[in-house]
């Protein structure tokens, strides 16, 4: 390369620091400090509140190792139908979250269905027959767990009724 070509060579500088986004390292910042933590609370909108049927009376009448089975096998059962995430238990109520009521709902009866095949023992702890040979499930659905609550006491008070 001649040194002619180098001396005699008129450059334009150009300034590139206008055409850089600083405004982009701005944005970052700003979203990163608005982040929220990434929960899948936020996307399940409906709660369903599920109850075991009589357990008091289940309590009263067999051991407590026949009512800790029972109650494991229905949190097995909301737990293979909801996902183990989903499924919360607060005292003897189950709480479950869910992103559509239609599929909340439909999952309930399933559940409630499959409940039916959870048998009891033919005999109590006094030595007397039992009448009823499987347990049943009482749920309620709402935007909220309060809602939810609400539900399932106004379907047991309707059960008891009849």
């Amino acid at each position: 390369m001649p040194s002619s070509i180098l001396t005699s060579s008129n450059a334009t500088v150009v300034e590139l620091a206008p055409f850089r986004r600083p405004e982009k390292s701005k944005l970052l910042n700003v979203h990163t400090k608005s982040a929220e933590l990434l929960s899948m609370r936020q996307h399940l909108g409906y709660q369903a509140s599920v109850e075991i049927d009589k357990l008091d009376w289940l309590a009263e009448n067999f051991d407590a190792s026949v009512v800790a089975d029972i109650s494991k096998q229905v949190k097995a059962l909301l737990n293979k139908e909801f996902g183990q995430l989903r499924v919360y238990r607060r005292g003897q109520v189950y709480e479950i979250r869910h992103r559509s009521v239609e599929g909340l709902i439909s999952s309930l009866l399933r559940i409630q269905f499959y409940s039916h095949y959870i048998t009891l023992p033919s005999v109590n702890r006094f030595g007397d027959a039992v009448d009823s040979s499987s347990i049943s499930l009482i749920w309620g659905v709402g935007r909220t767990s309060n809602e939810a609550i609400v539900e399932r006491v106004k379907r047991r008070r309707q059960k008891y009724r009849r």
